[in-house]
């Protein structure tokens, strides 16, 4: 049972770096379900309104939720859809935007996202806010990712690139050092913070949605996906693998980079057995997790994750990878099949053919029984015993 809310005085706000268009998965829910519960302000760097249109938008549930509040909306800036333009913007407005004055009013604020000089810059204005910092991700094109960036660039610009990236890594640091408590969303968060930037998370909460609402429903004819619809998810190779076996059916539901490249896929190989129904309803989710074999997941180095959590939860097995955040919430043979860290083609065909229907239903208690640790409740309780803890600290 989650124990009563500390009622501050005037309020708390979240911190959410941007809301652009594309911007709409597991991070920005999960700060949407802890501002409803905390009663929370909402912040945001840059704020995309076009795509985040309330009225455009009416059947797309990231949107309606953002929308659906009796909590203040604040941003700083309006997102310009110019790409190099973009990133500068956001830079300056987190720099010089008078606005920030305004979080001096809140007694604790939750940062989310790759938020820079924010932290420093209120702390500075009233140093007795307190500052709690939640890294979904640092920024990866400046730690793990950044030697895979390298080689997509001229050798010339080699020198330049490593010195942004230490300035990157330095500010990341500096902005750490101004927040009053640090929390990473799973262990293997935890480790890139050190490894990469020499900041110790104070604790781990992994991330939840509210799962109250997935449920086992019937064994149907499909595996299911809802990764975004970028390269990180692997995608094309989901895509490749079920070309090759027509007579599985895959269902799509998400958005994302990648969407019309999968459109035209679709069409151009006449692949019948690959049904993308875009970015659904929540109840139509719930009805194509409760009724599917099992759920693919194959990112490359997912922070934590959640979509397997929440498949999970309806007793449906997951087709994961052994990397990052799904080795500490899938485990192999048990709850789902876990593929190597860099799995080929065959390796996904051969976990599919092996989750028949018949199979999958072996994995269904054991599904249910590890998304229980993941619980809404859990991660609110453990958010909110922290603001306890650190504004009872008023030192």
């Amino acid at each position: 049972m989650i124990k009563k809310k500390l009622e501050l005085k005037p309020s708390k706000a979240i911190f959410h770096a941007f809301l652009k268009g594309q911007a709409k998965g597991g991070a920005e829910l999960l700060m949407f379900q802890l501002r409803d519960y905390l009663e929370a302000d909402f912040w945001v760097g840059s704020m995309d309104f076009e795509g985040w249109d309330k009225e455009k938008f009416t059947n797309d549930p990231f949107v309606q939720k953002f929308w659906r509040t009796n909590t203040n909306f604040e941003y700083l800036h309006q997102e310009t859809q110019i790409p190099i333009w973009r990133h500068i913007k956001r830079q300056l407005f987190f720099l010089f935007s008078p606005k920030i004055r305004e979080l001096a009013k809140y007694e604790v604020v939750i940062f989310q996202g790759n938020v820079s000089f924010v932290q420093r810059r209120l702390r500075k204005i009233s140093p007795n806010t307190k500052q709690i910092l939640y890294v979904n991700t640092p920024p990866r094109g400046f730690a793990d990712q950044f030697e895979e960036k390298l080689k997509k660039i001229p050798k010339i610009i080699h020198p330049i690139a490593k010195k942004f990236q230490k300035l990157v890594i330095s500010n990341y640091q500096k902005d750490a050092q101004a927040v009053d408590y640090i929390i990473a969303n799973s262990q293997n968060i935890k480790g890139r913070l050190e490894k990469y930037f020499q900041i110790k998370a104070d604790s781990v909460i992994y991330p939840c949605l509210d799962t109250s609402n997935f449920k086992f429903i019937k064994q149907g004819d499909f595996y299911l996906s809802y990764a975004r619809l970028e390269e990180e998810k692997r995608i094309k190779l989901m895509v490749e693998a079920f070309k090759k076996m027509p007579d599985k059916k895959l269902v799509i539901c998400s958005s994302g980079p990648l969407k019309e490249w999968l459109e035209n896929e679709i069409k151009t190989h006449n692949l019948k057995n690959i049904v993308y129904e875009g970015r659904v309803s929540d109840e139509r989710l719930v009805e194509l997790i409760g009724n599917c074999i099992a759920g693919i997941f194959i990112p490359k180095d997912e922070d934590a994750g959640m979509t397997q959590i929440e498949i999970m939860t309806a007793g449906k097995p997951i087709i994961g990878v052994k990397d990052g955040g799904l080795l500490e919430t899938v485990v192999d043979g048990e709850n789902g099949i876990l593929l190597s860290k860099n799995p080929e083609i065959g390796d996904l065909i051969k976990a599919i053919q092996e989750m028949t229907p018949k199979n999958a239903l072996e994995y269904k208690e054991k599904c249910e029984l590890q998304a229980g640790k993941f619980t809404k409740e859990k991660f609110l309780e453990s958010v909110n015993q922290i603001i306890l803890t650190i504004a009872e600290n008023k030192n």
